[in-house]
C-alpha cells in the first residue's frame, strides 16, 4: 500500500516542477516584452524631443546648432527602435522552441522598422523642408 502513495507524491512533485518552470518562462517572456516597450518609449521620447527642439528653439539658437541637436536626437531614436527589435529577437530565439506564448517576431520587426522609418522621414523633412 505504500507504493501508490509514493507514486502520487512523485506525480505531484513533477506537476509542481513543470508548473513552476512554465511560470518562470512566462515571466521571462513578459520581461522581454517590457524591455522592448522601454526601448520603444526611449526612442519615442528622443523623437519627440528632437521635433520639439526643432519647433520651439528656432528663435533661440542658431540654425546650425538646432540641426545638429535634432539630427543626434532623431538618429538616436531610430537606433533605439532598431535595437528594441534586436534585443527582443535575441531572447525570443532562445525561448522560441518552448511552448510559450509571445508576440510574433515579424510584428516586432515590422513595428520597429516602421518607427525607424518615421524617424528618418522626420529627419529628412526637417533638413530639406525647414528652409
Amino acid at each position: 500500500m505504500a507504493m501508490p502513495d509514493m507514486i502520487d507524491e512523485k506525480q505531484k512533485t513533477t506537476t509542481a516542477d513543470i508548473s513552476r518552470t512554465n511560470l518562470a518562462l512566462d515571466r521571462t517572456v513578459l520581461a522581454n516584452e517590457r524591455t522592448y516597450a522601454a526601448w520603444i518609449r526611449t526612442g519615442l521620447a528622443a523623437l519627440v524631443t528632437g521635433l520639439g527642439t526643432a519647433k520651439f528653439m528656432r528663435n533661440v539658437l542658431p540654425l546650425w546648432s538646432i540641426r545638429i541637436i535634432v539630427t543626434v536626437l532623431i538618429l538616436f531614436s531610430a537606433a533605439a527602435f532598431l535595437l528594441a527589435a534586436w534585443r527582443y529577437s535575441h531572447l525570443h530565439i532562445k525561448v522560441s522552441h518552448l511552448e510559450v506564448e509571445a508576440m510574433p517576431r515579424t510584428m516586432i520587426r515590422s513595428l520597429s522598422l516602421l518607427l525607424a522609418g518615421c524617424s528618418i522621414i522626420a529627419l529628412s523633412c526637417l533638413w530639406y523642408l525647414a528652409d
